[in-house]
């Protein structure tokens, strides 16, 4: 049985060794949309939830760079982006942060197709996104939060061997913003929102 698992692990790490040798590196650039809402409610004395303020869907834009290695015949492999992202939430919130560095890493599979794989390639994603506010606004007692952290998942295309067209939701994970005088716990501010991608890579 050691001697089995033995075996097991080398052909195990020769096999992501190779992938790793023989993956396919590029870098391109990468704009696109968002569309942003921010969701507040607070737990009031009796323990039921009142919504504070829902913001609706706000039309954002963002544009970078962005890095991909796709390991050849499972065509599965990862990407991560730096982008300048404005996002845009309802006028009349608390919250007020628009401009962030927009860091997405996500884990992709990209499904071969026959005959016109090198035409068209369905695409499969999924991974973290970090945001970091670059203009922090703070009012009396409400503070946004620097870093906001959510979980992407999306599908998209690739054309030609170049070309991504990517759709997704962002799941906000943290708490956006605080409030003075409120318990952490009580209060719940996040931000969801939709992305629409296009990217080109070399």
């Amino acid at each position: 049985m050691k001697t089995f698992h033995k075996a097991l692990l080398v052909a195990l790490v020769a096999i992501f060794s190779f992938g790793y040798a023989s993956a396919d590196f590029r870098f391109g650039i990468k704009a696109g949309m968002n569309f942003s809402k921010l969701d507040m409610k607070i737990k009031d004395m009796e323990g039921a939830q009142n919504f504070l303020k829902d913001g609706s869907n706000r039309t954002g834009w963002m544009a970078g760079v962005m890095a991909e290695f796709t390991v050849p015949i499972v065509n599965i492999g990862a990407d991560a982006s730096l982008l300048y992202a404005r996002q845009n939430v309802d006028d009349n919130s608390a919250y007020e942060n628009k401009d962030f560095l927009d860091i997405p890493i996500n884990l992709k599979w990209k499904i071969g197709l026959p005959v016109v794989g090198n035409i068209i390639s369905p695409i499969i994603y999924t991974g973290p996104d970090f945001l970091f506010a670059l203009n922090k606004h703070t009012l009396d007692n409400f503070k946004s939060k620097t870093c906001e952290v959510g979980w992407n998942v999306g599908i998209g295309v690739e054309l030609v061997k170049h070309l991504q067209i990517e759709g997704g939701y962002c799941f906000g994970l943290n708490n956006v913003a605080k409030m003075t005088g409120i318990n952490t716990e009580d209060l719940k501010v996040k931000k969801n929102y939709w992305t629409l991608t296009a990217a080109y890579l070399f």
